[in-house]
């Protein structure tokens, strides 16, 4: 646990030291004189608030679609008969085998001819999609230990699948569902490489590239690094201290049937 939390722990201590200090030989433990320039340049004088609302809004919106693509997807390999299925299941797992980088120029050119470069509903939909095969096959594994009978039930009092799907599949689901969104969100919160080349607008830049640019040709602005990095990290931490216990539980159980 040290050595995991050590490079944290020197994070925000580093966010809180001047310029002069963090490049101090020997290099000081605690900050000799505790200030907040930092926060206090990114926030005001630079233009990181606008990244992390270009990330909530991205990563919220494409959490949404990959739930509801996976969900559908999921609840109709793990419950609805089709031609075809084992098949088609596999080529959802095989697509997540693919690096980023290997797709990255004809995904460049596909989002240039669509109208999509430099435009957040064109990243929307790009993480959105990288999250699906994941995510897939995590409710498809959930989806698969709700008992056979209630779905046999439902169907002999008329009830479709459709309504099946919501009326008690989705509230029975919560746990899975919840540990999907977290992948989803943290996924397109941490992203960077399609954030970069997909996005040439600076007003339009998400946080991972906007951290990027505090290493320029002149230095490398640790302190305020540091800084940006710290508030990145608070919406990951506020969702785990809220999703965290529904995360685990959907975890293990998408995991205890193959």
């Amino acid at each position: 646990m040290i050595i995991a939390l050590f490079p944290l722990l020197w994070l925000v201590i580093t966010s809180f030291k001047s310029t002069g200090e963090i490049l101090s030989i020997p290099p000081t433990i605690l900050p000799k004189k505790f200030t907040f320039e930092s926060y206090y340049e990114i926030w005001w004088k630079q233009p990181f608030k606008i990244y992390i609302l270009n990330s909530l809004k991205i990563s919220i919106l494409s959490t949404l679609i990959s739930i509801f693509v996976a969900s559908l997807a999921g609840y109709g390999f793990a419950v609805i008969k089709f031609p075809f299925k084992k098949f088609l299941i596999m080529l959802v797992l095989i697509a997540q085998m693919f690096p980023g980088t290997s797709i990255i120029i004809p995904i460049f050119d596909l989002f240039k001819r669509l109208g999509l470069y430099d435009n957040h509903l064109g990243l929307i939909l790009m993480y959105g999609t990288i999250t699906l095969p994941f995510s897939i096959w995590m409710l498809y594994g959930y989806f698969r230990n709700i008992p056979k009978e209630l779905h046999e039930a439902a169907i002999i009092d008329g009830c479709s699948h459709f309504g099946i799907f919501t009326k008690i599949v989705l509230p029975m689901a919560r746990p899975g569902i919840a540990a999907v969104g977290v992948y989803s969100f943290l996924s397109a919160w941490n992203e960077y490489l399609y954030g970069l080349i997909l996005i040439s607008t600076e007003t339009k830049y998400v946080i991972s590239v906007g951290l990027a640019h505090f290493i320029t040709e002149f230095g490398t602005y640790w302190n305020q690094m540091s800084a940006g990095a710290v508030l990145v990290v608070i919406p990951t931490i506020i969702m785990f201290i809220i999703l965290g216990k529904n995360l685990i539980e959907g975890l293990t159980a998408g995991a205890v049937k193959g």
